[in-house]
């Protein structure tokens, strides 16, 4: 686990051993300095509404001396109020949730709940994955499920809670800790970790597929989503329900590195490259490339140095012919994206309307398939080529408007934009939220492009010292687009010298406009 995650959670023990319990639905003054916010003021339900409906339910929940209270019902799921939301959506986040439950009672907190989930004919729990509350003694679904993964404090039909978790007896308050950061997820009961997974991955998806939530495509997958407390029918109090949303971005908008600038010196000696990109201040790395080790070798480096892999590059043919394989990879570094950046096409030919067609199709495959069945995000990175004209616009605008939002986005290289004489500014304004990633790279002033996707890697050169006018592009993605990681890339022969300047130059733009 990366370094910035384990802070994360030695802040959240600190924070449950540090409550007040006689200041019920209050913050203290640190734990708003930290960012939490309160869900429920033990007076009013504004911030939630029923999981179906446009308004908090009329019945079925009541407030009662400061506390939220489901009415019982005889125990069947969504019958009276039904579950309720909170109108807010959350991506990373920590959430604490005190709850009381009555003899027997059955309930839930779910999370990545998706909103725009078709309501049910028959009545029945919004999904989504879920904190499970219930009577271990009484409640009969305990003997249901597998190896007791429907039991308290369990990633419900799932993950099971340990047995021997620090449980208070039915009629007490218990506090539920959920710690959510991109893809791992942690379970926390009265102040102790009981279980930890990571959404997505090759575990992840074969619990699922043995689970009753099977044929459910991308259960669980989603990038963000409302939290959830669930109508079961049977009685139960929560207070203390706050959450904060926890900020990444600090860690995204720092400079990262492409490992293919890096390619010869990892050819030769991957653990020592790695010290020496993190000797730079660098942790952030895409890799286009395992050299020579496994996703999970490579992952154990990256762990034991505190670095992470947020994009992961492959070629086309490997995207098309083995897309699992590609999102096993993917999941097991680390990664979110998936990144590919060249499509085959005949060079003396140029890149042709027949090459777009396939490309949009073999785009709009793959990138459904990762995002369905992986959760990842699926960028195509510009190489040129593709803005030659084509009608009244380029072959880069045809891909853009005939692939499908929800399953294909891009990374923007800055080179390979200007080098054709696309305008970097003007692409990030137009395609703002499309593009989720960028390459931050320079041109050798006096070079002039073409539709090649092609140029001498010396005419690489250490960012601001080139033709590109990097700080109005930086400044328009920070405003204008989804841009979540920045990647310095060096093809040349001279990154030891142009990788540090460029280093300086990216942090100041950065730190300037953030």
């Amino acid at each position: 686990m990366n370094q910035f995650i384990k802070s994360i959670l030695i802040g959240a023990s600190l924070t449950f051993l540090g409550m007040n319990l006689n200041a019920q639905n209050k913050l203290t003054k640190d734990e708003k300095k930290n960012g939490w916010k309160l869900l429920f003021d033990g007076k009013t339900t504004t911030k939630w509404r029923g999981a179906f409906l446009t308004d908090f339910p009329k019945n079925g929940w009541k407030i009662m001396d400061g506390l939220l209270m489901v009415e019982p019902s005889g125990g069947a799921e969504s019958t009276n109020g039904g579950d309720i939301v909170t109108i807010k959506q959350y991506q990373d986040f920590e959430l604490s949730v005190d709850f009381k439950l009555s003899k027997g009672a059955n309930s839930g907190i779910k999370y990545f709940v998706d909103v725009k989930q078709a309501k049910p004919a028959n009545p029945r729990s919004a999904l989504g994955l879920e904190y499970q509350l219930l009577d271990d003694e009484i409640h009969p679904d305990a003997k249901l499920g597998k190896n007791g993964n429907r039991k308290l404090g369990s990633l419900y039909d799932l993950i099971p809670a340990p047995a021997n978790k620090p449980v208070n007896p039915v009629g007490e308050w218990n506090t539920a800790k959920i710690i959510a950061i991109g893809n791992h997820v942690e379970h926390w009961l009265n102040g102790v970790k009981l279980i930890a997974y990571e959404r997505g991955s090759k575990e992840f998806r074969d619990l699922v597929a043995g689970s009753k939530y099977k044929d459910i495509v991308g259960f669980g997958l989603i990038e963000s989503g409302s939290i959830l407390l669930q109508d079961h029918g049977n009685k139960v109090y929560y207070r203390n329900i706050k959450i904060r949303a926890i900020e990444t971005k600090s860690v995204a908008t720092n400079p990262a590195v492409v490992s293919y600038t890096f390619r010869n010196e990892f050819q030769k000696d991957v653990p020592a490259t790695l010290d020496y990109i993190k000797g730079l201040g660098i942790t952030n790395i895409e890799f286009s490339n395992l050299f020579g080790k496994s996703a999970i070798e490579l992952r154990k480096l990256l762990d034991e140095r505190g670095m992470v892999c947020t994009s992961f590059g492959v070629s086309y043919p490997d995207f098309v012919n083995h897309t699992d394989e590609v999102g096993n990879d993917t999941k097991t570094l680390g990664a979110s994206f998936v990144r590919v950046a060249w499509v085959p096409h005949d060079s003396k030919a140029g890149f042709t309307l027949a090459d777009a067609e396939k490309t949009v199709q073999d785009f709009n495959k793959g990138g459904k398939l990762l995002k369905e069945q992986f959760g990842l995000t699926f960028c195509y990175h510009n190489h040129g080529y593709e803005f030659a004209p084509y009608e009244k616009g380029t072959y880069f605008d045809y891909i853009a408007t005939n692939t499908n939002p929800d399953y294909v986005s891009f990374e923007l290289d800055l080179l390979w934009a200007f080098h054709p004489g696309a305008d970097p500014v003007k692409l990030i304004k137009k395609y703002g939220n499309r593009f989720k990633l960028m390459h931050v790279k320079d041109l050798k002033k006096g070079v002039i492009g073409n539709f090649s996707g092609g140029t001498d890697v010396n005419n690489d050169v250490a960012l601001g010292t080139g033709q590109i006018d990097i700080a109005n592009a930086i400044k328009a993605a920070l405003n204008s687009s989804s841009i979540k990681y920045y990647y310095i890339e060096d093809e040349s022969e001279h990154v030891k010298t142009q990788v540090p300047i460029s280093l300086t130059y990216l942090n100041s733009i950065l730190t300037k406009f953030k």
